[in-house]
Protein backbone atom coordinates (compact mmCIF):
# COMPACT_ATOMS: atom_id res chain seq x y z
CA UNK A 1 0.00 0.00 0.00
CA UNK A 2 2.75 2.10 0.78
CA UNK A 3 4.33 2.28 -2.42
CA UNK A 4 1.00 2.41 -3.82
CA UNK A 5 0.53 5.52 -2.16
CA UNK A 6 3.78 6.84 -2.91
CA UNK A 7 3.62 6.11 -7.38
CA UNK A 8 0.04 7.99 -7.13
CA UNK A 9 2.02 11.17 -5.19
CA UNK A 10 4.46 11.10 -7.22
CA UNK A 11 2.72 11.21 -10.35
CA UNK A 12 0.17 13.79 -9.19
CA UNK A 13 3.25 15.62 -9.50
CA UNK A 14 5.04 14.79 -12.28
CA UNK A 15 1.50 15.50 -14.54
CA UNK A 16 0.91 18.84 -12.79
CA UNK A 17 4.64 19.82 -13.78
CA UNK A 18 4.26 18.89 -17.23
CA UNK A 19 0.40 20.32 -17.99
CA UNK A 20 2.17 23.61 -16.51
CA UNK A 21 5.83 23.34 -18.53
CA UNK A 22 5.32 20.43 -21.35
CA UNK A 23 8.22 18.93 -20.45
CA UNK A 24 8.47 17.85 -16.82
CA UNK A 25 7.22 15.03 -16.90
CA UNK A 26 9.80 12.69 -16.95
CA UNK A 27 12.11 14.66 -15.14
CA UNK A 28 10.24 14.93 -12.12
CA UNK A 29 8.84 11.26 -12.29
CA UNK A 30 12.28 9.48 -12.50
CA UNK A 31 14.38 10.39 -10.12
CA UNK A 32 11.39 9.31 -7.51
CA UNK A 33 10.64 6.31 -9.23
CA UNK A 34 13.69 4.58 -9.72
CA UNK A 35 14.68 3.81 -6.13
CA UNK A 36 10.75 2.36 -6.00
CA UNK A 37 10.55 0.08 -8.85
CA UNK A 38 14.20 -0.05 -10.57
CA UNK A 39 15.66 1.98 -13.83
CA UNK A 40 13.90 -0.36 -16.19
CA UNK A 41 10.42 -0.72 -15.05
CA UNK A 42 10.45 3.05 -13.91
CA UNK A 43 11.53 4.44 -17.41
CA UNK A 44 8.77 2.11 -18.89
CA UNK A 45 6.08 3.41 -16.77
CA UNK A 46 6.86 6.53 -17.34
CA UNK A 47 7.13 6.27 -21.02
CA UNK A 48 3.64 5.01 -20.97
CA UNK A 49 2.37 7.39 -18.40
CA UNK A 50 3.94 10.35 -20.30
CA UNK A 51 2.51 9.08 -23.44
CA UNK A 52 -0.97 9.15 -22.28
CA UNK A 53 -0.48 12.29 -20.36
CA UNK A 54 0.58 13.91 -23.71
CA UNK A 55 -2.31 12.75 -25.53
CA UNK A 56 -4.86 13.82 -23.28
CA UNK A 57 -3.02 17.54 -23.53
CA UNK A 58 -2.83 17.62 -26.91
CA UNK A 59 -6.81 16.76 -27.80
CA UNK A 60 -6.97 20.29 -25.71
CA UNK A 61 -4.25 22.49 -27.50
CA UNK A 62 -3.90 21.06 -31.29
CA UNK A 63 -5.03 24.23 -32.79
CA UNK A 64 -1.80 25.76 -31.51
CA UNK A 65 0.14 23.29 -32.20
CA UNK A 66 3.61 23.84 -34.93
CA UNK A 67 2.31 20.84 -37.44
CA UNK A 68 5.31 21.56 -39.80
CA UNK A 69 7.89 21.78 -37.12
CA UNK A 70 6.71 18.85 -35.23
CA UNK A 71 6.59 16.48 -38.37
CA UNK A 72 10.58 17.38 -39.10
CA UNK A 73 11.53 16.80 -35.47
CA UNK A 74 9.56 13.37 -35.02
CA UNK A 75 10.58 11.27 -38.01
CA UNK A 76 14.79 11.35 -36.45
CA UNK A 77 13.40 11.10 -33.15
CA UNK A 78 11.65 7.88 -33.77
CA UNK A 79 13.96 6.83 -36.33
CA UNK A 80 16.91 7.09 -33.45
CA UNK A 81 14.98 5.67 -30.65
CA UNK A 82 15.96 2.06 -32.09
CA UNK A 83 19.81 1.93 -32.78
CA UNK A 84 19.74 3.40 -29.12
CA UNK A 85 17.56 1.10 -27.51
CA UNK A 86 19.79 -1.83 -28.85
CA UNK A 87 22.98 0.28 -27.69
CA UNK A 88 21.56 0.58 -24.09
CA UNK A 89 22.15 -3.54 -23.52
CA UNK A 90 25.91 -3.06 -24.04
CA UNK A 91 26.96 0.17 -22.09
CA UNK A 92 27.33 1.13 -18.67
CA UNK A 93 24.54 2.59 -17.38
CA UNK A 94 26.90 5.36 -15.54
CA UNK A 95 28.00 5.93 -18.83
CA UNK A 96 24.30 6.70 -20.17
CA UNK A 97 23.99 8.37 -17.31
CA UNK A 98 26.74 10.71 -17.28
CA UNK A 99 26.48 11.47 -21.46
CA UNK A 100 22.48 12.42 -20.47
CA UNK A 101 23.41 14.68 -17.88
CA UNK A 102 25.89 16.24 -19.60
CA UNK A 103 23.47 16.92 -22.08
CA UNK A 104 20.82 18.05 -20.04
CA UNK A 105 23.36 20.64 -18.19
CA UNK A 106 24.12 22.04 -21.39
CA UNK A 107 20.84 22.19 -22.42
CA UNK A 108 19.50 24.01 -19.04
CA UNK A 109 22.67 26.43 -19.44
CA UNK A 110 21.13 27.21 -22.94
CA UNK A 111 17.63 27.71 -21.49
CA UNK A 112 18.68 29.65 -18.45
CA UNK A 113 21.28 32.43 -20.27
CA UNK A 114 18.61 33.04 -23.08
CA UNK A 115 20.59 31.82 -25.69
CA UNK A 116 19.57 31.07 -29.39
CA UNK A 117 21.36 28.61 -31.52
CA UNK A 118 20.84 29.98 -34.59
CA UNK A 119 21.66 27.11 -36.44
CA UNK A 120 18.41 25.16 -35.59
CA UNK A 121 16.38 27.91 -37.12
CA UNK A 122 16.82 26.35 -40.75
CA UNK A 123 18.38 23.59 -42.50
CA UNK A 124 19.41 20.34 -40.64
CA UNK A 125 18.53 22.77 -37.17
CA UNK A 126 15.89 21.10 -36.61
CA UNK A 127 16.69 17.30 -37.85
CA UNK A 128 19.44 17.36 -35.10
CA UNK A 129 17.26 18.53 -32.40
CA UNK A 130 14.89 15.89 -33.07
CA UNK A 131 17.60 13.60 -33.19
CA UNK A 132 18.96 14.73 -29.49
CA UNK A 133 15.56 14.45 -28.18
CA UNK A 134 15.47 10.98 -29.52
CA UNK A 135 18.57 9.94 -27.84
CA UNK A 136 17.37 11.71 -24.55
CA UNK A 137 14.00 10.02 -24.58
CA UNK A 138 15.27 6.63 -24.99
CA UNK A 139 17.80 6.68 -22.59
CA UNK A 140 16.34 8.70 -19.87
CA UNK A 141 12.49 9.61 -20.72
CA UNK A 142 13.68 13.10 -20.95
CA UNK A 143 13.35 14.29 -24.44
CA UNK A 144 11.56 17.60 -23.28
CA UNK A 145 14.97 20.26 -22.19
CA UNK A 146 16.41 19.66 -26.39
CA UNK A 147 13.12 20.35 -27.59
CA UNK A 148 12.80 23.43 -24.76
CA UNK A 149 16.43 24.77 -26.90
CA UNK A 150 14.55 24.74 -29.96
CA UNK A 151 11.60 26.10 -28.79
CA UNK A 152 13.48 29.20 -28.17
CA UNK A 153 15.77 29.26 -30.76
CA UNK A 154 12.83 29.60 -33.54
CA UNK A 155 11.23 32.05 -30.84
CA UNK A 156 8.09 30.06 -30.24
CA UNK A 157 5.93 31.26 -27.28
CA UNK A 158 5.14 29.38 -24.18
CA UNK A 159 1.53 28.20 -25.27
CA UNK A 160 2.92 26.49 -28.89
CA UNK A 161 5.99 24.59 -27.37
CA UNK A 162 3.90 23.34 -25.03
CA UNK A 163 1.41 22.19 -27.18
CA UNK A 164 3.93 21.08 -29.73
CA UNK A 165 6.08 19.22 -27.90
CA UNK A 166 3.23 16.81 -26.91
CA UNK A 167 2.40 14.72 -29.87
CA UNK A 168 5.83 14.75 -30.14
CA UNK A 169 6.24 13.00 -27.03
CA UNK A 170 3.49 10.70 -28.18
CA UNK A 171 5.77 9.81 -31.32
CA UNK A 172 8.71 9.80 -29.61
CA UNK A 173 7.64 7.35 -26.61
CA UNK A 174 5.99 4.78 -28.74
CA UNK A 175 9.29 4.56 -30.49
CA UNK A 176 10.78 3.67 -27.20
CA UNK A 177 8.22 1.33 -26.42
CA UNK A 178 8.87 -0.80 -29.81
CA UNK A 179 12.57 -0.58 -29.87
CA UNK A 180 12.10 -1.55 -26.49
CA UNK A 181 9.63 -4.67 -27.52
CA UNK A 182 11.98 -5.64 -29.50
CA UNK A 183 15.50 -5.05 -28.35
CA UNK A 184 15.19 -5.90 -24.68
CA UNK A 185 16.27 -8.61 -22.79
CA UNK A 186 13.28 -10.85 -22.16
CA UNK A 187 14.25 -11.56 -18.31
CA UNK A 188 14.10 -7.71 -17.72
CA UNK A 189 11.13 -6.75 -19.03
CA UNK A 190 8.38 -4.64 -17.75
CA UNK A 191 7.44 -6.15 -14.40
CA UNK A 192 5.22 -3.42 -12.73
CA UNK A 193 2.29 -4.85 -11.44
CA UNK A 194 -1.16 -3.98 -12.77
CA UNK A 195 -2.48 -1.72 -9.16
CA UNK A 196 1.31 -0.20 -9.59
CA UNK A 197 0.28 0.74 -13.32
CA UNK A 198 -3.55 1.91 -12.21
CA UNK A 199 -2.04 4.42 -9.28
CA UNK A 200 0.52 5.61 -11.76
CA UNK A 201 -2.33 6.35 -14.41
CA UNK A 202 -4.81 7.66 -11.12
CA UNK A 203 -1.82 10.05 -10.43
CA UNK A 204 -1.57 11.20 -13.50
CA UNK A 205 -5.56 12.15 -14.04
CA UNK A 206 -5.45 14.16 -10.40
CA UNK A 207 -2.29 16.06 -11.64
CA UNK A 208 -3.81 16.83 -15.12
CA UNK A 209 -6.38 18.20 -13.26
CA UNK A 210 -4.66 20.94 -10.78
CA UNK A 211 -2.46 21.81 -13.73
CA UNK A 212 -5.08 23.11 -16.33
CA UNK A 213 -6.41 24.71 -13.18
CA UNK A 214 -3.32 27.33 -12.83
CA UNK A 215 -1.86 27.18 -16.41
CA UNK A 216 -4.01 30.26 -18.04
CA UNK A 217 -2.17 31.94 -15.10
CA UNK A 218 1.04 31.22 -16.22
CA UNK A 219 2.79 33.98 -18.86
CA UNK A 220 5.97 32.97 -21.68
CA UNK A 221 8.29 34.28 -19.48
CA UNK A 222 7.19 32.49 -15.90
CA UNK A 223 6.66 29.30 -18.73
CA UNK A 224 10.41 29.82 -19.71
CA UNK A 225 11.15 29.61 -16.28
CA UNK A 226 9.45 26.81 -15.08
CA UNK A 227 11.01 24.69 -18.24
CA UNK A 228 14.54 26.27 -17.34
CA UNK A 229 13.95 25.43 -13.30
CA UNK A 230 12.53 21.55 -14.69
CA UNK A 231 15.65 20.97 -17.05
CA UNK A 232 18.02 21.45 -14.33
CA UNK A 233 16.44 19.42 -12.06
CA UNK A 234 16.80 16.88 -14.21
CA UNK A 235 20.26 17.80 -15.19
CA UNK A 236 21.29 17.63 -11.24
CA UNK A 237 19.41 13.96 -10.91
CA UNK A 238 21.00 12.40 -13.78
CA UNK A 239 24.45 13.17 -12.82
CA UNK A 240 24.05 12.83 -9.39
CA UNK A 241 22.49 9.06 -10.37
CA UNK A 242 25.54 8.64 -12.23
CA UNK A 243 28.27 9.84 -9.55
CA UNK A 244 26.43 7.19 -7.14
CA UNK A 245 26.88 4.33 -9.50
CA UNK A 246 30.72 5.03 -10.10
CA UNK A 247 31.21 5.58 -6.42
Amino acid sequence: MHLLITVFAVFIVAASVQRLTGIGFSLVALPLLIPLVGPLDGVTLIVINSAATSMIMTIGSYREIAWKSLVVLSVPSVIVAFPVIMLLNRVSEAIVSLTVGGLLLGCTLVLAFNIRVRQLRSGCGPVAAGLISGILNATAGVAGPSLGVFSASVGWSHRVFVATAQPFFIFSDLAVLGAKAIFQDSQSGFVVSGDTALAAIAGCMVGLFIGSRFIKKVSDTIGRRLVVGASGVGAVGTLFSAIIHLV
